[in-house]
């Protein structure tokens, strides 16, 4: 997390300074629901795309560069509520 790279295999994958905190809050929390208000305070107050649907962006955003599949294995939705981030997705 210090470093802000996030590698998938050997490849270096390139998150947004709000991808990377999004993933950062979620990975520092896992197998814990965050909703969209708890993962907006993790974001910079200042970002301009900080509002509630933004984060629904961010994660389908954040899904795709991981190569999350159908139904997604790491960032999962919980309805209603909002995402839990599941490291062991077994």
């Amino acid at each position: 997390t210090e470093a802000q790279l996030l590698w998938k295999g050997d490849e270096e994958v390139e998150l947004t300074h709000g991808e990377m905190a999004l993933l950062i809050a979620l990975a520092t929390h896992p197998n814990r629901v965050l909703t969209r208000d708890q993962l907006m305070d993790f974001l910079d107050r200042d970002d301009s795309e900080s509002f509630d649907r933004s984060i629904d962006v961010r994660i389908t955003r954040l899904r795709k560069k991981l190569g999350e599949g159908n139904p997604p294995r790491f960032i999962r939705t919980v309805w209603g509520q909002g995402y839990r981030f599941t490291p062991d997705a077994s």
